[in-house]
């Protein structure tokens, strides 16, 4: 027994010096993503002022909100970072959900002003400058390429790291959008073409941002994992031999990769004593571990006429 739990001990102090390297990696990356589109904002600003172009403002605008998401990351990062405690068991985990969930909601607000902008420039067109246009629009475009290759190690593995990069693809859609309305206007010299492409650009952000919110909001509201089928688990669990029934399951996520199980498991009347309660134990800790990456599991023991006594009680 003894050995088997300095194993795990072992295997939890590897998989917490695991996960901090992580975030240790992913606040490099927030880090240098944050330096690439700061650079380009100002560039970016200054364009859109000299040609007129509505495209390329809006997608300024959001790369405003891109510098901010990346500083926003940055400061959850370094919270998820501090060790629990006696009042915070999780540590700040969650806030890295919090912080993505934010990311999403400013990034509807950044859509409701491109849609108000747009429809006032179709109401009192506006001339822009097609050929500046298109050339801070490319500028702006290799910005996010470089911030978004930059984040994508990182962002299936942490939900503050996905938001951040949620951020950074719908600016590079904007920026390609604004190269759209460039191009067009130095062809055609038609005008409505950069409000036009603005509200598509709305549209692409509002999808992408909408599909953040329903990630973050599951966690936050302790829903099942998408990637784990609750039935499945729960057909697993009672598979067991020793196991005549499973109730009070719940699976959810304090955040990214950090899965909790807890039920209450009905042992049959032959599994009797603790060698056979120790087996089941660990059989089912080891299934959930090996078949499903649940680790973090709490489960309750009772034996086969707990809810006979119980009912007798009552």
């Amino acid at each position: 027994m003894h050995d088997g739990n300095a194993h795990e001990e072992k295997s939890g102090h590897e998989r917490h010096d695991h996960s901090s390297h992580l975030r240790e990696v992913s606040q490099r990356r927030l880090w240098a993503a944050l330096a690439i589109i700061l650079a380009f904002l100002v560039v970016e600003i200054v364009g859109g002022l000299l040609t007129g172009s509505l495209a390329l403002l809006a997608d300024a605008g959001h790369m405003s909100t891109d510098a901010l998401a990346l500083a926003l990351a940055i400061f959850v990062g370094y919270l998820a970072r501090r060790p629990a405690t006696p009042e915070r068991t999780f540590g700040y985990l969650h806030a890295e959900v919090i912080g993505a969930f934010v990311n999403g909601a400013m990034l509807i607000l950044v859509v409701g002003l491109i849609v108000r902008e747009a429809v006032h420039r179709f109401l009192h067109p506006a001339e822009v400058r097609g050929a500046g246009m298109l050339l801070v629009a490319f500028a702006g475009l290799l910005a996010n390429v470089a911030s978004a290759w930059v984040l994508a190690g990182s962002r299936k593995a942490n939900i503050n790291i996905e938001g951040a990069f949620t951020h950074v693809i719908a600016d590079a859609l904007g920026s390609v959008g604004a190269i759209i309305a460039g191009v067009a206007i130095l062809l055609t010299g038609w005008m409505p073409a950069d409000p036009l492409v603005s509200l598509v650009i709305g549209g692409l952000i509002l999808w992408s941002s909408i599909g953040l919110l329903r990630r973050t909001l599951a966690i936050l509201i302790h829903a099942t994992p998408a990637h784990l089928d609750f039935r499945e688990v729960l057909a697993a669990l009672e598979s067991n031999e020793h196991v005549a029934a499973v109730y009070d399951l719940h699976i959810w996520s304090v955040t990214t990769g950090f899965p909790i199980l807890t039920a209450t498991i009905w042992l049959k009347p032959e599994c009797t004593g603790p060698a056979c309660w120790r087996d089941a134990l660990r059989d089912l800790q080891t299934m959930l571990r090996d078949r499903f990456h649940i680790e973090h599991v709490t489960l309750q023991i009772e034996p086969a006429d707990y809810l006979v006594e119980g009912e007798q009680t009552h």
